[in-house]
């Protein structure tokens, strides 16, 4: 399948408002509900303490009609030097397990290693068994558990760890 990764900017919030309500899911899952509007302003502009915008880097994905089928959230250096955060990988439902995550996650681990990373982090819902298989697959590791709040649910989160140096 053809895709384009792009960076996001403000620019680009009615796009990704919509990709958030086409994938919905995810946030009913996460949450308990979905709002695309605040979703899109989270992921333009959250960033932890000590990080600016300039550590953070939002990709849009693209199928060959243009058409945002994914976002992908990778912050630089987080949370120690060399450490790379990927907050989300998220795709439409029509598009999913069909090899895009793979193959984006592919372009992702070169353009890491390219920016300094030794290793990719995410952390992952422990009830999103789906992703924990994929996550897995792509040789992550869990290294940590940890429990967050997302709205009015609490969490169980696998934090896992991919080594990108020999």
């Amino acid at each position: 399948m053809y895709f384009e990764l792009r960076i996001l900017t403000e620019n680009d919030k009615n796009i990704i408002e919509h990709f958030f309500e086409e994938a919905s899911d995810y946030a009913i899952l996460e949450s308990g509900e979905s709002n695309p509007q605040l979703e899109c302003e989270s992921l333009l502009n959250d960033l932890p303490p000590e990080k600016t915008k300039s550590d953070k880097f939002v990709y849009g994905i693209f199928n060959d009609k243009s058409i945002l089928i994914g976002l992908v959230d990778l912050l630089k250096d987080f949370p120690t030097k060399g450490e790379f955060m990927l907050g989300l990988l998220e795709f439409v439902p029509e598009v999913r397990h069909q090899g895009l995550g793979k193959a984006v996650h592919e372009i992702l681990v070169e353009k890491a290693r390219h920016l300094g990373a030794n290793s990719l982090r995410i952390g992952v819902l422990e009830v999103n068994i789906a992703a924990l298989k994929f996550w897995k697959s792509l040789g992550y590791i869990k290294f940590k558990e940890t429990e967050l709040e997302f709205g009015s649910k609490k969490q169980k989160i696998d934090v896992m760890r991919l080594n990108l140096r020999d």
